[in-house]
């Protein structure tokens, strides 16, 4: 392809239009001869070993910031400058992998993404629709997994023009903060958006709630499609951010709140097989929902994605509603993964207070006996909600073993100490193997073992070293001994 068909007319001045691309590139050590790089580092001194490395390795041309020193004169390249890196990145993305599914949906928020994103592709296969998801827990439709909840735009897009090529023309993408905030998406037709949740979480990258928020708020006021649909869970969202829907450009919009809503909460209750129901006012039309969950939590999120299962499809609120008591747990999501000498094990990807709150809530409402947690917190992230982590398990359980959880190039037994109270129901476990082993030979009759913080993951991340480790594969060797 030429650079021509990938870049404006602005930003080719005084370069050669004509030059011949043979695939883009943001990282340096994977340049091949005749790739378009992108040049997304902001440190000056890292910025120079990837621009020798890109032409070292055969770039025939690198995109990077205005601001930045670089000329043709110090490289035996074109430099070409823009406003913004990536942004520029999502739209080449696009015209390098031009293909996309008709109907894109995303979901963000800072907790229920995934259950969103997993139960909206169920309700669709369910319905007989071909469907497929990107997000936390991978590539659906080709079993990958990812690194980031959200992919960089290129191999986002490259996904996104196979899936195409294969007949999958309804998707569902998990957005987050971080991807919103880099522009990963802004060059996907978005139908439809849903809003899951908000909390604190990710502040050690974008430093206020409010900066938090406004990066979520993104996709409602300058991605989504202004024909599209978007999907408000109210009830998750403080007051204080509510007036946002008024500034959502799809002309559609469904909000569920408790009372003067698309969808009003009437009731939930737990039914006799101890799974919650929830009766709901559609339309002006009661309906009681029933659900496969334990947790109220996790009905409104399978409310959400009832909802956008119906964006730009043939299935009806109703039809997608009634089919909710047919899905099934999501990995790492409030997962009961095991039954022991009767007591429930379950695994849950919660990292933030309030997402800890909200399942321990749940699962102590279901337990007779005493609800034990293991958790523990990741490195280099918002220490700020650690002791308010501390606070919900201390206030919910019966025993906390605190472990190690991800320190990256934090010392871990400095992040232990953050979460330890001074309490006979604390004990401090650093290997999480040993802490997991301990808490299921703690269970007697009708407890509950909840594990936080990893959920799917199966790694650990000490400094520069990712040791393979799951707590399901740990649940299941110690259960079998």
């Amino acid at each position: 392809m030429k650079l021509e068909s990938l870049l404006n007319s602005s930003e080719l001045s005084n370069h050669n239009s004509n030059l011949k691309i043979t695939d883009i590139c943001s990282d340096s050590r994977l340049v091949k001869n005749g790739n378009l790089f992108f040049l997304l580092e902001k440190n000056v001194e890292l910025q120079k070993h990837y621009v020798k490395e890109a032409i070292t390795k055969g770039a025939s041309c690198i995109v990077a910031q205005k601001q930045s020193k670089f000329t043709r004169s110090s490289s035996d390249i074109p430099i070409i400058k823009v406003d913004s890196v990536r942004k520029t990145l999502s739209s080449v993305s696009s015209k390098y992998y031009p293909k996309q599914p008709k109907n894109i949906l995303a979901v963000t928020g800072t907790n229920g993404k995934t259950s969103v994103t997993k139960f909206t592709e169920e309700i669709w296969k369910l319905m007989g629709v071909k469907s497929a998801s990107i997000g936390t827990l991978g590539n659906s439709a080709h079993g990958m997994q990812s690194i980031l909840t959200t992919p960089e735009p290129i191999s986002l897009h490259k996904q996104l023009d196979i899936l195409a090529s294969e007949g999958y023309q309804n998707m569902v993408i998990e957005a987050s903060s971080h991807g919103l905030d880099q522009f990963r998406m802004d060059a996907l037709e978005i139908g439809g958006a849903a809003f899951t949740s908000f909390s604190r979480d990710h502040l050690d990258y974008h430093i206020s709630m409010d900066s938090y928020f406004n990066a979520k708020k993104r996709l409602f006021t300058e991605l989504i499609s202004p024909k599209g649909t978007a999907v408000v869970n109210m009830i998750d969202i403080p007051i204080r951010y509510h007036d946002f829907i008024d500034c959502i450009r799809s002309e559609n919009l469904i909000t569920i709140d408790k009372a003067n809503a698309t969808i009003s909460i009437l009731d939930i209750k737990r039914g006799e097989d101890g799974n919650i129901q929830v009766q709901v006012d559609l339309y002006g039309d009661k309906m009681i929902i029933m659900t496969p969950f334990k947790a109220s939590f996790q009905a409104l999120n399978s409310l959400v994605a009832g909802c956008m299962a119906t964006i730009n499809t043939d299935i009806s609120i109703f039809e997608a509603f009634a089919s909710i008591k047919k899905l099934s747990d999501v990995k790492g999501r409030l997962e009961c993964v095991a039954r022991y000498k009767n007591n429930n094990i379950y695994i849950d990807y919660a990292h933030t207070p309030n997402a800890m709150k909200s399942i321990l809530e749940a699962i102590k409402s279901v337990t007779k006996n005493r609800l034990i947690i293991v958790f523990g917190a990741g490195g280099d992230r918002d220490k700020g909600k650690r002791s308010m982590m501390t606070d919900v398990a201390d206030k919910y359980a019966d025993l906390v073993i605190i472990t190690d959880d991800n320190p990256r190039f934090e010392e871990p037994h400095l992040i232990r100490r953050q979460l330890m109270k001074k309490s006979k129901k604390f004990t401090e476990i650093a290997n999480r193997k040993e802490a997991i082993s301990y808490a299921i030979l703690e269970l007697s009759s009708d407890d509950s073992l909840v594990i936080c913080g990893k959920g799917h993951e199966e790694y650990m991340v000490y400094g520069d070293e990712k040791i393979y480790f799951s707590d399901h594969r740990v649940v299941e060797e110690i259960i079998k001994k």
